[in-house]
């Protein structure tokens, strides 16, 4: 995926040793995108009335825990005016990571 206006966000502690997860915003480019089939095994694009449902606990989809920086990236973009970071109408793509 090539995406643009990249930033940081926030970060949290990762639970491997001496690691830190780091949560940046960038814009879709394209639309383009694929899972790698090992770390990323489903990729999707949802809208922002799909996030809103998600976020109420009605979603077409579960979203990470309250306590996870995937959470708190998703709730930081829905929470902005809409259609100040949406491309097309679509949210950023909601990657599921494989269990580990």
């Amino acid at each position: 995926m090539r995406v643009r206006d990249i930033r940081y966000v926030s970060s949290q502690a990762w639970p491997y040793p001496r690691s830190l997860m780091l949560g940046f915003r960038a814009v879709a480019v394209d639309e383009s995108t694929a899972p790698d089939g090992e770390e990323i095994t489903e990729v999707r694009w949802l809208t922002r009335d799909e996030i809103g449902s998600a976020l109420a606990g009605d979603g077409p989809v579960g979203l990470p825990g309250p306590a996870s920086i995937a959470r708190r990236l998703i709730e930081h973009w829905y929470q902005e005016p809409s259609g100040t970071a949406v491309r097309g109408g679509r949210s950023a793509p909601l990657a599921q990571e494989s269990p580990a």
